[in-house]
């Protein structure tokens, strides 16, 4: 899978999307209609999210890099301009 730089709430909203996709398989999660207490992940399940949990941790990594890079040169450009409200 090639890689995307994705912001943090992209990761936010692919990370949630992927775990349902997930869940909405059979193969993966089996949900019961009985009552939630029975609902559980099948063991190709667990692996498959482990996995994804696995892939997104990186993609989690490279949002928060770059949000903190992009605060940072927030920070500076402020501080040159001498602006004194410096929130970031």
């Amino acid at each position: 899978m090639k890689n995307y730089n994705m912001d943090r709430e992209m990761v936010k909203d692919v990370f949630y999307g992927g775990i349902v996709e997930l869940m909405d398989n059979r193969k993966y999660y089996y949900s019961s209609g009985v009552s939630h207490t029975y609902n559980h992940w099948t063991e190709e399940g667990k692996k498959a999210l482990h996995d994804y949990v696995s892939f997104m941790t990186v993609q989690i990594g490279q949002a928060e890099e770059e949000e903190m890079d992009r605060r940072s040169k927030e920070f500076v450009l402020k501080t040159l301009k001498g602006d004194s409200k410096q929130s970031v």
